[in-house]
């Protein structure tokens, strides 16, 4: 379950920025992106995290994760598309191809062409890994007017 070494790196970010933050209180609300070609569990994450968040200001932080339909570009005629979710679900359902994503997401575009011009000359634009889109503190007042 390498849900819980993501909640770490975040964990880590997160008490980075409260640290930083003059008069910071409490950690209120985490947004991630997650993004489908890391193939990881929204649920899993957030159950990791408020795990080892017990006992940080984070503990009793919101914790909201949108996740991120993979984008490729064409590198030959510069086309951008998104998969269907069918096509998505083809990758989810077959084990061997889930897994290869999973370990390395950027082996996915060896299995695509371009919708436009037929080319195989393909990267992806968004979608693989985690990201921390934004951190709520709560500040007190009466420390951060100094």
């Amino acid at each position: 379950m390498h849900e819980t070494s993501i909640a770490l790196s975040i964990l880590a970010a997160v008490e980075d920025a409260f640290k930083e933050t003059p008069g910071a209180k409490r950690v209120t609300k985490i947004r991630l992106q997650v993004g489908m070609l890391s193939l990881v569990d929204p649920e899993a994450l957030r159950f990791a995290l408020r795990v080892v968040a017990r006992d940080t200001p984070a503990q009793d932080a919101e914790i909201e994760i949108e996740m991120v339909k993979p984008r490729f570009r064409c590198l030959s005629c510069g086309y951008e598309w998104e998969p269907s979710d069918d096509d998505i679900k083809k990758i989810s359902d077959d084990p061997q191809l889930s897994t290869l994503v999973h370990i390395n997401p950027d082996v996915i575009v060896s299995y695509l062409v371009c919708p436009r011009c037929g080319s195989n000359n393909v990267e992806i634009v968004q979608g693989k890994g985690v990201i921390i889109h934004s951190i709520d503190i709560e500040v007190d007042d009466k420390d951060s007017s100094s």
